[in-house]
Parts: structure tokens; sequence; C-alpha cells
């Protein structure tokens, strides 16, 4: 990998970890009861950890889609040499994978979800009242 697509991928992940729903999960509503206190603190790291779970499939899947596609692009332009078509099929390869991965955490999630009855990504807590 050349050092412009390491710096670019390295800018695009930092932007991408670093933009609003990242943020939301360090924010305390006052207005909220017990929006401040500690019993919240269960509910700030759910949040944290859909929203981490939700990026991580983002950007594995804008990863796949380059790497499948700097695979293609590859292959095409190989030329007919044997190590640099064995090089980009291998690309392709480990993209397919990365991809199979990514799908077997969003079945692992919802197998997981349908067994415990709950929205693991849409937790709503009781309200004390």
């Amino acid at each position: 990998m050349n050092k412009k697509m390491i710096a670019l991928l390295t800018t695009f992940t930092f932007l991408l970890l670093t933009s609003a729903p990242m943020v939301r999960a360090a924010i305390t509503n006052t207005a909220v009861p017990g929006g401040d206190s500690p019993e919240s603190a269960p509910q700030q790291f759910a949040i944290t950890m859909a929203t981490l779970w939700q990026t991580i499939i983002i950007v594995g899947g804008l990863a796949f889609l380059l790497y499948f596609l700097w695979g293609g692009l590859n292959w095409i332009m190989a030329g007919g040499d044997k190590g640099k078509l064995d090089e980009s099929r291998a690309k392709i390869t480990q993209g397919l994978v990365g991809l199979a991965v990514l799908a077997a955490s969003y079945v692992i999630v919802k197998f997981i979800e349908s067994a415990l009855g709950v929205d693991l990504l849409n937790i709503i807590w009781p309200t004390a009242g």
C-alpha cells in the first residue's frame, strides 16, 4: 500500500470515528432525570458500544469496497503477469473474507437479539417514575 493510500485511509478513519455519533456518547443531558447520575453510566456504555459496533461495520464495509476495487483494478492492469494476477486474486479474496466477517458479526448480533428478545442496538431504558 503506498503512502498516499495509507494517509487517505487514516484521515478518513479519523474523521469517521470523531463524527457526531461518537460524540453523542460523551454528553449527559441534565434535563432528563438521572442524566448526570452514576446510574446513567450503563446507558452511556450501551450507547457507546452500539455506536462503536455500527461505526466498525460502516468503516469495514467501506474498506471492503476500496480493497475489492483495488484488487479488481490491479487485476485489470496486471497485463497477464502471473505474479500480479495472484496478488490481485489474494486482495479480492481477503476483501471477501473481511466482508464475510462483517456479515457474520451482524448475524450474531441479530441472533442474540432474537434469543434475548432485546434490541441490542437500540436499547430503551425504563424511566424512573
